[in-house]
Formats: C-alpha cells, sequence, structure tokens
C-alpha cells in the first residue's frame, strides 16, 4: 500500500495541487487523503474510481505502476467518433495475423488469440459504465477456460465472493485487482474502459514484435487510418486539410 499512497502522492505533485486541493476535489478530508499517500489508510476500488472521475488520473499508475505509452492513442484520438470502433478491431485483426512472428511457442500463440477475440466480440456489446469492471473478470476466465470456483481459488477469495463481483453485485478489492494484474495482466484502466488500446495484455503482444515488424504495423495502421477517414466522408476531409492548412 505504500507504493500506491507514494504515486498518489507523485500524481499530486506532477499535477501541482496541494493537498488540501486535491482532497476537496475528492470530498475527502487532507488528513485522510495524507493517510491514504503515506500508506495508512488501503486505498479502495471505488476511491479509486473517485479518483479517475474527479481528478483523472492515470489508475494504472497508480496500482501497478505502468506509464502510458501506447502509439497509436494519438491516431485513435484524433479518429471520427463512429469509426473509432472499426480502428481498434482491424489493429487487433492485425495483431492476430502477426502472432507467430512473436511468439515461437504454440501456447503463447493460442493464448493470445483467445484473448483478441474474446476482446473483439466484447467490443460489439454495449457493456453499461457501472458493470465494466464485472464483465472482465468474466472475460478472464472465459479466456482462460476457468469455472468460477477455479478462478476464485486462483485469486484467494470465496467462490461466493467471486461469484458477486463477476454478476455485477459487488466491487472487487484493490488486492484482487491487483492479483488479476499479477496472474493475467489484465490492468485497472483497461477494466474501466473497456478500450483495448490500454489492455496490458494487447500491449504486450505488439512489444513481443521485433522493430522492423513493428514499423511495418505502424505503417499499416496508418494506412487503415487514412482509409476511415476517407469512409467518414468528405466533410471530415475537407475539416481536416482546413486544419492542417490554417484555413477557417
Amino acid at each position: 500500500m505504500y507504493e500506491i499512497g507514494a504515486r498518489l502522492r507523485k500524481c499530486r505533485s506532477l499535477g501541482g495541487m496541494t493537498r488540501e486541493c486535491a482532497a476537496e476535489k475528492l470530498h475527502i478530508t487532507p488528513d485522510y487523503l495524507a493517510r491514504l499517500e503515506t500508506g495508512k489508510q488501503p486505498v479502495t476500488y471505488r476511491m479509486v474510481e473517485r479518483i479517475v472521475r474527479e481528478l483523472d488520473w492515470n489508475p494504472d499508475y497508480i496500482l501497478h505502476g505502468i506509464e502510458e505509452d501506447n502509439p497509436f492513442m494519438e491516431l485513435y484520438g484524433a479518429c471520427p467518433g463512429p469509426r473509432k470502433k472499426v480502428f481498434v478491431r482491424n489493429m487487433l485483426c492485425l495483431f492476430d495475423s502477426l502472432l507467430e512472428f512473436g511468439y515461437k511457442d504454440e501456447r503463447k500463440m493460442a493464448y493470445y488469440h483467445r484473448v483478441i477475440l474474446e476482446i473483439i466480440n466484447g467490443m460489439e456489446l454495449d457493456v453499461p459504465e457501472n458493470v465494466m469492471v464485472n464483465y472482465t473478470f468474466a472475460e478472464i476466465r472465459r479466456i482462460n477456460n476457468m469455472g468460477k470456483g477455479k478462478m476464485a481459488e486462483l485469486l484467494g477469495i470465496s467462490e461466493r465472493r467471486y461469484s458477486a463481483i463477476e454478476n455485477g453485485q459487488s466491487k472487487p478489492d484493490v488486492g484482487t485487482i491487483q492479483d488479476i494484474f499479477d496472474t493475467f495482466g489484465f490492468n485497472t484502466g483497461y477494466m474501466m474502459t473497456r478500450n483495448p488500446l490500454i489492455c496490458e495484455v494487447i500491449n504486450r503482444i505488439y512489444r513481443s514484435f521485433d522493430e522492423p515488424l513493428k514499423q511495418f504495423i505502424m505503417r499499416r495502421i496508418r494506412d487503415d487510418y487514412d482509409e476511415i477517414i476517407i469512409m467518414k466522408g468528405r466533410i471530415y476531409g475537407r475539416d481536416l486539410q482546413n486544419r492542417s492548412t490554417g484555413v477557417k
């Protein structure tokens, strides 16, 4: 808990916020925030949700120490809203087609193929925001072909407790979230947003490729991005051109 608290303190410092200001936004006392930052008070999952909602701090850095390093986020951010899902799905399919170049172990290839397939299938569902974390627990269990009892045993909780989490009746505690990350590589940011681009498992697939293949992937994704922009229609293309030339 001390490491989590130290990262909270670093986020506040980088944001140029006093403890009093951050506490006010979080609707807690400065003393309570001080205890969180020093590890004297455990950080709960609901507190992490509040921190993300009110302060927009990176939950993956806070809980896992992960810095954001995804090279595709800029393209994703500029992609027209209705086409974002197409952009992500095409990127995942490209990764899937190249797994053999990143992994020689057939079992790992099969596992990451299941990961990508399950995530793509999940993208077609309109998962309510308040149960995204719970749905991801079920997703991870399906990927690993486990029953609820085995999953609960692996996480060190009762099957009843696990079922309550997966069914949306309860939120996981931070310890369980950490165990999910340590065991399966699925991070809090992905669970909260269901955005595959910030899924650490997907990022690990990309990092497994050598540099020439990464460059090939980036070229393909940029080409795909250009096609998506064209599919959006002339209005967006004109806006994009005006923006680049300074025309208003």
